[in-house]
């Protein structure tokens, strides 16, 4: 299971708060108790998808009003988890919601989101403190 703690905040209310409902999401899909996540990965999909535009976009716009100078390569780390979820969604339309493969996107989505939040996010975070951003 991913837990949050506040040593995955940004600084940033509303970034955190989205960075929450993420890990509640990722851990729907782990296995609790040795049973199968699998019914829930269509609700965590359909999220994600939502995920990916609106909370990207909300990062990203504050990297180009305030012009980050790191916002090239942090958006090239948002195409990517877009293209890797992309890919996950397709093997999910192609054999359905198996509990295998609600373990691999939980696993990968969660390690992805400590790595991305501990590395890239935090580093936005300190820069959108600097301008005022809370």
């Amino acid at each position: 299971m991913f837990e949050w703690t506040e040593r995955w905040s940004v600084g940033v209310d509303t970034i955190d708060a989205q960075h929450r409902e993420l890990f509640a999401a990722i851990n729907s899909l782990l296995r609790e108790e040795g049973k199968p996540a699998a019914r829930d990965l269509a609700k965590v999909l359909d999220y994600l998808e939502d995920y990916v535009n609106n909370h990207f976009g909300l990062e990203e716009i504050y990297m180009r009003r305030l012009s980050y100078p790191g916002f090239p390569s942090h958006k090239g780390e948002h195409v990517a988890f877009i293209n890797d979820f992309y890919d996950l969604r397709d093997e999910y339309d192609d054999n359905g919601a198996t509990p295998e493969l609600a373990e691999k996107m939980g696993r990968y989505m969660g390690d992805w989101l400590v790595n991305h939040i501990g590395k890239i996010d935090k580093a936005l975070g300190v820069f959108l403190q600097e301008k005022g951003k809370k």
